[in-house]
């Protein structure tokens, strides 16, 4: 992660001027070969827009590795526009939580014996998180994503912590346990970021 001082409004204006009031610039994002991202993060549906200065756009894959994609997809996506078809790969999304967010919990929110306590914990000290397609079959709020968070809780233990968002500015959290090996690679880029 490079600065993040001075905002750079530029590559925001010259792809979606209309929009720019709807953003909150964050940091940029120093790539290998040296190119510059801007990360921009919507108000509301708090997913990020990466721009270079050239007008290319970009998501945040896994690893520390960024992938290029359609610009005008991911304004799209970001502004949760529908599209014909999956995304081809999530997006990770950093800083959803805000004060302002209400925490609702379903009862399958602690199946596994994890308290209240404990997953709003990793909520609120979540660095990196992302969006998850629900598993084929699922039968509440099928058609939503999960918003996955992953971390640890008051004594250093790893969670995964899943949350569906709800239209009255609230999460609705659906799923929590101990972390799984399915989750691994991503918890420890998620410390990557903590540092």
């Amino acid at each position: 992660m490079g600065q993040c001082q001075s905002p750079e409004w530029q590559p925001l204006l010259e792809f979606a001027s209309e929009h720019i009031d709807d953003f909150m610039w964050m940091h940029e994002v120093e790539l290998e070969g040296g190119d510059r991202l801007h990360a921009y993060k919507h108000y509301w549906t708090r997913r990020y827009l990466h721009l270079d200065d050239k007008g290319r756009a970009f998501v945040y894959v896994d690893g520390g590795r960024y992938r290029e994609v359609d610009p005008s997809w991911l304004l799209d996506l970001v502004l949760l526009k529908d599209r014909p078809g999956p995304p081809p790969y999530d997006i990770v999304r950093q800083n959803l939580w805000s004060g302002s967010l209400e925490l609702q919990w379903a009862r399958s929110a602690s199946r596994h014996r994890i308290s209240r306590e404990r997953s709003r914990y990793v909520i609120e000290n979540c660095d990196l998180l992302f969006d998850e397609a629900p598993p084929p079959g699922s039968r509440t709020l099928s058609l939503d994503l999960r918003v996955v968070f992953l971390g640890d809780d008051q004594e250093g233990v790893a969670l995964e912590v899943m949350a569906v968002e709800l239209d009255d500015n609230a999460l609705l959290v659906i799923h929590a346990m101990r972390l799984r090996k399915r989750y691994r690679e991503r918890y420890e880029e998620a410390n990557k970021w903590r540092r």
